[in-house]
C-alpha cells in the first residue's frame, strides 16, 4: 500500500485514502503474447483525495521512460475528432488575437487538435515524449518538440519558438505528479497576455456517476475546479472561465489567466463542489460502497449470462478499463476477447487478465452475445458503429455508473 502524506496541488496534508484497488499493472502496459512469460510489474493503486481543495490523486509509480513508447492514440475515436474540432474553433475565436500567435499542444499525441487548429489558419507547436506517436503527428504535417515537458524544456522552447498565446492540455495535466514543477514551465512559456487551458476529466461526475476507473497509473489525478484554482494560485494565474464537457463521461475546460474579468461559472462551478460534498470524507465513504455494489452487480450478471452459455466478449482496451477489469478479476475466463479500433493494440493482451486485443471486425466473425462496453464513456459512439451486432440479436451491458444492459 502506497500512502500519499501531501497534496500534489495545494500542498496539503490533509488527505484520505479511501479506496484501495489492489495491485494493477500499468494500465496501457498492453504485452504482447510472446511476453506472457515475462513479469509483469505491478504496483498498489491506493485512490486518495485532498479534503482542502478536492483533488483525486493516487501516487506516481511508473518508471520515468513510461511514456516514451505509448498506445493511445485520441484519432481512433469519431467523438474526439469532432470534439477537437470545436476546441480549435473556441481558441481561434476567443483566445487567439493576432496572426502567428503560437498554439502549444503539451502531450500532442498524433495531433489530432494541433490539425484542427491548423484547419483554422492557427500557428501550432506539439510537444510530446512518446517517439512513436511523435512520429505519427509529424506525417500529419504537425511540428513537434520531441521531450518531456518541464521548467527547463519550457526556456528552450521560448528560446526556440517564442511565447505561446494559448497553452493547451488535454488528458495530459493528470498524468503529471510534479505539477508545481510543469506549472513553472508554463508560466515562462506562456505569452503575458496568454491562457493556459487545461481540458481533464472532473472531480464531480467521478464521484457523482462512480467513474472509478478514471484513476489508474498514468492519470495520477482527477481534478476539481478547486485543486486547479489552488495549483494556479502559487503561480499567479487564476481560474477566468470554465467550461462543462460530456467527453470522456463528464471533463471541464479550465482556462486560467495572470489577471482579467472572471466569468461568473468559476464562483457557480466552486459552489457546485462544496454542495456535492467534495471536501467531506463521508462523500468518499459511500462512493466506495457504491464502487463495490457495482462490483457484485457486474459479477453476478456476467457469471449468470456465462452459466446461461452466453459468449461474451468486451468492446474498447481503454486504460481504464483495465482498472475495472483488474479490480473485478474479469479475464479471458469471461471475455473471450476485446474489440479496440486502435491498431497499436492489436495482437496484444490486456495488462494483468491477458484477454486477447483484436480487431472490430472479429466481433461479426465470431459473434459474441453480449458485448461488455469497456469505453463506457464513447458508449453512444460504440452503439452506433455496432449497429448490425445488435441488428443481428447482440446485447450491450454498460458498467457504469450502474451495470445495465441494453438491447
Amino acid at each position: 500500500m502506497n500512502t500519499m502524506t501531501q497534496c500534489r496541488a495545494c500542498t496539503s496534508r490533509n488527505l484520505l485514502m479511501y479506496l484501495p484497488l489492489g495491485y494493477h499493472p500499468a494500465a496501457n502496459a498492453f504485452p504482447r503474447p510472446d511476453q506472457l512469460g515475462e513479469t509483469e510489474p505491478r504496483w498498489s493503486l491506493d485512490t486518495h483525495v485532498c479534503l482542502d481543495c478536492a483533488l483525486i490523486q493516487v501516487p506516481d509509480v511508473l518508471p520515468p521512460d513510461f511514456f516514451v513508447d505509448y498506445l493511445y492514440i485520441p484519432s481512433a475515436s469519431d467523438t474526439m475528432h469532432a470534439h477537437f474540432a470545436g476546441t480549435a474553433q473556441r481558441f481561434r475565436e476567443r483566445l487567439v488575437t493576432a496572426p502567428g500567435q503560437l498554439v502549444v499542444d503539451i502531450g500532442c499525441n498524433d495531433g489530432l487538435l494541433l490539425s484542427a487548429c491548423q484547419r483554422e489558419g492557427l500557428t501550432t507547436l506539439g510537444v510530446d515524449p512518446a517517439a512513436n506517436i511523435v512520429e505519427r503527428a509529424r506525417a500529419n504535417g504537425i511540428e513537434v518538440f520531441n521531450e518531456y515537458f518541464t521548467a527547463e524544456s519550457a526556456q528552450r522552447i521560448l528560446a526556440q519558438y517564442g511565447p505561446a498565446q494559448v497553452i493547451v492540455t488535454t488528458n495530459t495535466f493528470n498524468h503529471i505528479d510534479n505539477l508545481h514543477g510543469f506549472m513553472e514551465g508554463v508560466v515562462t512559456l506562456l505569452a503575458p497576455d496568454g491562457t493556459f487551458v487545461i481540458e481533464v476529466p472532473q472531480a464531480l461526475t467521478c464521484i457523482e456517476q462512480n467513474e472509478f476507473d478514471t484513476v489508474y497509473h498514468e492519470h495520477l489525478s482527477v481534478f476539481s475546479v478547486s485543486s486547479v484554482a489552488a495549483l494556479g494560485r502559487f503561480f499567479g494565474l487564476q481560474v477566468v472561465d470554465v467550461d462543462e464537457l460530456p467527453i470522456h463521461g463528464g471533463s471541464m475546460r479550465v482556462y486560467l489567466r495572470r489577471g482579467g474579468p472572471v466569468a461568473p461559472v468559476v464562483a457557480e462551478w466552486l459552489e457546485r463542489e462544496r454542495q456535492a460534498g467534495l471536501f467531506e470524507a463521508a462523500t468518499y465513504a459511500a462512493h466506495a460502497f457504491r464502487v463495490d455494489a457495482i462490483r457484485d452487480e457486474l459479477m453476478a450478471l456476467l457469471r449468470d449470462l456465462k452459466r446461461q452459455g452466453k459468449r461474451l466478449a468486451g468492446y474498447g482496451a481503454p486504460a481504464k478499463g483495465n482498472t475495472l477489469l483488474n479490480y473485478y478479476n474479469i479475464g479471458p475466463d469471461i471475455l473471450d476477447f476485446l474489440a479496440d479500433r486502435n491498431s497499436l493494440k492489436q495482437g496484444r493482451l490486456s495488462p494483468g487478465m491477458h484477454i486477447p486485443v483484436v480487431s472490430p471486425d472479429e466481433i461479426a466473425a465470431r459473434a459474441p452475445d453480449y458485448l461488455l462496453i469497456l469505453a463506457w464513456n464513447f458508449g453512444e459512439e460504440i452503439m452506433a458503429q455496432q449497429e448490425s451486432f445488435r441488428a443481428g440479436g447482440g446485447k450491450f451491458i454498460l458498467p457504469i455508473p450502474k451495470p445495465q444492459i441494453i438491447a
